[in-house]
């Protein structure tokens, strides 16, 4: 009976010490994750992603924004902008856990913007197949929410100095090329300069 009280007591501290490494646990997850999509923050996904591409479980990076995504915003309001957020989030770690062959590292940078490191043996499949999942619209009420999103991609054979900082200002570099393009690649009418465009809807008249 003795020896039963004693072994209780004991227990009573150890089990409150692991609740506490729980609940300190989840509170660090938190910190490092972000509140509205579940991704890591991006200091987190610097330090996996550059372990990644040293041990070459990542020979690919990709940047990606929205389209469209502020007209989301100012039509139907900033909750159907997070769940614009959010479905993009939840497509893309779907897309690359499906085709990456090794788990991919995926981060929000905040805003409309999000990257990810992962390896693939097809990059431009890769990159053309996530471009039509994201153009997906979304069901809202009154909705649906529709966007596109401009991704940039980037071998970290390619780069003189593989890292997670070089990989993504070189798929920054390659996000801002392709915005303009369209969807299937097609680089976009630019529209007129507005004194030409003025003289040329004065001699239509």
């Amino acid at each position: 009976m003795f020896e039963t009280a004693i072994l209780t007591a004991a227990a009573i501290p150890a089990a409150g010490w692991a609740a506490h490494a729980a609940f300190l646990y989840r509170q660090l997850r938190a910190e490092r994750t972000d509140p509205l999509t579940g991704l890591t923050d991006r200091r987190t996904w610097t330090r996996r992603t550059d372990r990644m591409i040293r041990k070459g479980t990542a020979n690919a990076v990709l940047l990606l924004d929205l389209n469209g995504f502020k007209p989301i915003n100012d039509t139907f309001g900033h909750d159907a902008g997070d769940a614009a957020l959010i479905a993009t989030a939840a497509r893309l770690t779907d897309f690359l856990e499906d085709r990456s062959t090794t788990r991919p590292a995926l981060t929000r940078l905040g805003g409309d913007e999000f990257a990810a490191a992962f390896t693939t043996g097809d990059l431009p499949a890769v990159r053309a197949g996530l471009a039509d999942a994201l153009a997906q619209p979304v069901p809202w009420p009154g909705g649906p929410l529709t966007f596109t999103a401009s991704i940039g991609t980037v071998h970290t054979t390619e780069l003189p100095q593989p890292s997670a900082s070089t990989a993504l200002k070189a798929a920054d570099t390659a996000m801002y090329e392709a915005k303009g393009r369209g969807r299937r690649g097609r680089r976009a009418l630019r529209p007129l300069p507005r004194r030409l465009s003025a003289l040329l809807s004065g001699r239509a008249a």
